[in-house]
């Protein structure tokens, strides 16, 4: 009897994909498009963007979300996260450097104000903290894959979000009505809308780069070097990054001879998330 005529499945072609944290992710069916959407060209190395060709700039755009990916599933990864996150000795030592750090500056401007009044004296700290606003930059799409489909870096986003919302309740919490803000060109949707649902306003780049004031703590796990040459200059009052050390570069610098810091404790669920980072201080002379 003769063999029915039916076409032979080719089998999909499995792709691997090396990430930011260092695992190997093997894609294959529906995934394949995402990697190969450009497949004219060869694809663009870890660790650099595609280029525009008239001014040689990096060009962002939003990272591509999985398509089924839906606003309470990346939530509930959050979530997750964030409980990993505030159960490490991570942040237990970064909470106690904030208590210790931002309780002398409290007290140093208690003093200075020669207060009299005993009910002003008794008045909360709240009024004494030296943070007024909140800035994220270069955080990265906690939902999406970057450079056209080839990095996954989701939980390095994810963890370093959950970072800043730790530190944004701590802040707050002596004054809800500290603004805070967050600016990549490469948020897409889900992620704008998780960031709003945390309280955090999403700004288009560049409006960040002017309104970072000395009363700005900026939080910045991703920022590129030029970025920190635009904000440092503004004094800001904490920075959260780096390192900033032997940056070789003269507004950088200049920022760093004037704060204290101290390097985070490696974190054990995902070391990369904040390698050798640390929390800057300013020390100098608020003038501008």
């Amino acid at each position: 009897m003769p063999h029915t005529a039916r076409k032979r499945r080719t089998p999909q072609k499995r792709l691997q994909v090396t990430a930011d944290d260092g695992w190997t992710h093997v894609t294959s069916g529906n995934n394949v498009r995402r990697l190969l959407r450009n497949a004219n060209h060869a694809p663009t190395p870890t660790g650099s963007q595609p280029h525009d060709n008239h001014n040689h700039n990096p060009v962002l755009t939003p990272a591509e979300a999985p398509s089924r990916l839906t606003l309470s599933e990346l939530q509930a990864q959050y979530r997750a996260h964030r409980e990993r996150w505030e159960g490490s000795e991570t942040w237990w030592g970064l909470a106690a450097y904030l208590a210790e750090r931002l309780g002398e500056e409290e007290e140093e401007e208690k003093s200075s104000a020669d207060v009299t009044s005993s009910s002003l004296a008794s008045a909360s700290a709240s009024s004494h903290t030296p943070v007024d606003s909140i800035m994220c930059i270069g955080l990265g799409s906690p939902s999406g894959f970057l450079r056209d489909g080839w990095v996954d870096r989701r939980s390095v986003s994810l963890y370093q979000l959950a970072a800043l919302a730790s530190v944004k309740d701590y802040i707050t919490q002596k004054n809800p009505s500290i603004p805070i803000y967050a600016q990549d060109p490469v948020f897409n949707t889900l992620d704008h809308a998780l960031l709003e649902s945390l309280g955090i306003k999403t700004l288009p780049d560049p409006a960040a780069f002017d309104i970072v004031t000395p009363k700005t703590l900026l939080f910045c796990p991703g920022a590129e070097r030029q970025h920190l040459e635009r904000l440092l200059p503004a004094q800001p009052a904490l920075v959260f990054g780096g390192p900033l050390e032997q940056s070789d570069s003269a507004e950088i610098e200049a920022f760093v001879a004037r704060t204290e810091s101290r390097a985070l404790r490696g974190f054990g669920p995902l070391e990369h998330a904040f390698w050798k980072m640390r929390v800057y201080f300013w020390n100098g002379p608020k003038e501008m």
